[in-house]
């Protein structure tokens, strides 16, 4: 903080001091007090907007129990050093309400760039909200403070995902519930057509996209996918038993249940098995889809996951008979919060 008082009572103290002994030396010391005064304030001024500031994260995503590093770079675009720079993050851990704050000083000669490095350890998973609160300016004396604009101030998010999946962990639910597939028909879940075209003499009448044919006066046909792509669901119940302690806020727990979650699911694409991820966001009230084929699709599905909270008991959200999409049929493979699975049925 800036000790602005300081200099204010000198300037008092020596214009008391002038005017009362009415001495020459003193009204020239009064004179040149307010000249460095005036001139450390318009400094600080000037300098001010010939700052940037840029917040720059991890380019990739980081692992639990990596340490990572968040970066500010700084600029001084003007000729004039810059006798102290205060820059101020703060970092918010989803979905609690505190924020750390992290701080860090550094000073910048004239059209020199600098940076300042904050090292954090990933322990948990999570999703951090990290977040430019302050960039302040000093001048040499001390005196004056300003507060420089940063580039981007809104939040930028960091995504800690669990470590490198346990493919070796047995889930004996998962594993072997799948029928033979070999020789097997065609299916008939509506998420496995994979095209949608015109009529053929011998197609199926029970192939026909009626909706569609009335629309465009032509007979439509749902061409399907070979069973062997058939899509798995993957419901994800994140309410809350109101008997257990709160997982969202126990990061152990949560760690526990994510890992649960990547390994089944890296599981069933080992198995050759594209899912259906979907889960009830409480604090949007709505259906959360997220169909994974491949590794990046599924950090994709990680990463929404960690911006989800739990549902609290006697919150209103929709039961798992109407998240299902319409005409679905299928396995789907439910994991509650203390990560325990239950293979269970889609509604017919």
């Amino acid at each position: 903080m800036a000790k602005w008082w300081k200099p204010i009572a000198l300037v008092l103290v020596t214009f008391v001091l002038a005017v009362s002994l009415k001495n020459d030396f003193l009204y020239f010391l009064l004179g040149f007090e307010l000249m460095v005064y005036l001139a450390a304030f318009c400094q600080t001024l000037w300098l001010s907007k010939r700052v940037k500031a840029r917040i720059v994260l991890p380019e990739t995503r980081v692992l639990r129990g990596e340490s990572f590093q968040i970066r500010v770079e700084l600029t001084n675009a003007s000729r004039l050093p810059i006798p102290q720079l205060m820059v101020r993050l703060a970092v918010r851990a989803f979905p609690e309400k505190e924020a750390l704050l992290l701080k860090g000083k550094l000073m910048l000669d004239g059209r020199e760039q600098g940076f300042l490095c904050f090292q954090m350890d990933g322990s948990h998973c999570g999703c951090l909200e990290i977040r430019p609160d302050q960039l302040m300016i000093t001048d040499f004396l001390g005196a004056f403070q300003r507060r420089c604009p940063m580039d981007g101030e809104e939040e930028s998010l960091l995504f800690i995902l669990p470590k490198a999946m346990d493919l070796d962990r047995e889930l004996p639910d998962v594993q072997g519930i799948f029928p033979d597939e070999d020789g097997g028909k065609q299916g008939n879940d509506a998420l496995d057509v994979s095209e949608i075209r015109s009529y053929r003499e011998g197609d199926p009448l029970k192939m026909i996209h009626w909706k569609l044919s009335a629309r465009w006066n032509d007979l439509m046909v749902k061409e399907m996918a070979d069973p062997a792509e058939s899509l798995t669901w993957l419901y994800l119940n994140l309410r809350q038993s109101p008997d257990l302690p709160e997982v969202r806020h126990d990061p152990q727990a949560w760690d526990h249940f994510v890992q649960t979650v990547a390994d089944t699911s890296a599981l069933l694409l080992k198995m050759g098995k594209r899912h259906m991820v979907f889960w009830v966001d409480s604090l949007e009230g709505t259906i959360v889809r997220s169909c994974v084929s491949d590794e990046m699709s599924q950090q994709e599905m990680l990463c929404e996951l960690l911006r989800t909270d739990s549902v609290r008991p006697g919150e209103n959200s929709p039961l798992p008979e109407e998240i299902y999409l319409d005409e679905t049929k299928g396995i789907c493979i439910e994991i509650d919060l203390q990560g325990n699975l239950v293979r269970s049925k889609t509604p017919r």
